[in-house]
């Protein structure tokens, strides 16, 4: 009984990261604002030397590449990708604060900021 109590709390827990106001495409529209407009443009579809953020979806063949997103944004992947030239900036801030865990793709979970959290979350929701 308690196994089955603590699992449910650990579902609430993780499924929680989505619900958070602090963790939601609107915080990470702000993010996005301070953060990536410089190089990916307001509209997330980049440019001729960076790539376009809302085709994330389509280029990993139709399933949001999740996990590969967040390795590069908290860094798991720095240097392993570069663009013309041009390697992800080190996000400093984004990568302190509070934490939250994460329910990724094969069923894992990583703990994350809930800033990067947020700015997955928006860059989920502008795919096309």
């Amino acid at each position: 009984m308690i196994g089955r109590n603590i699992i449910g709390l650990a579902v609430v827990a993780l499924s929680g990261a989505a619900c958070s106001p602090w963790t939601s495409p609107q915080a990470g529209r702000s993010i996005y604002a301070q953060n990536c407009v410089a190089c990916h443009g307001d509209d997330g579809r980049g440019g001729a030397q960076m790539p376009d953020l809302t085709g994330l979806t389509a280029r990993a063949g139709g399933t949001y590449p999740q996990r590969m997103v967040l390795d590069k944004l908290d860094g798991y992947a720095r240097g392993a990708v570069i663009y013309a030239d041009a390697e992800m900036p080190n996000f400093g801030d984004l990568l302190t604060g509070r934490l939250t865990r994460v329910q990724t793709d094969q069923g894992l979970s990583r703990q994350l900021p809930e800033r990067i959290v947020a700015l997955d979350a928006y860059l989920q929701s502008i795919q096309r």
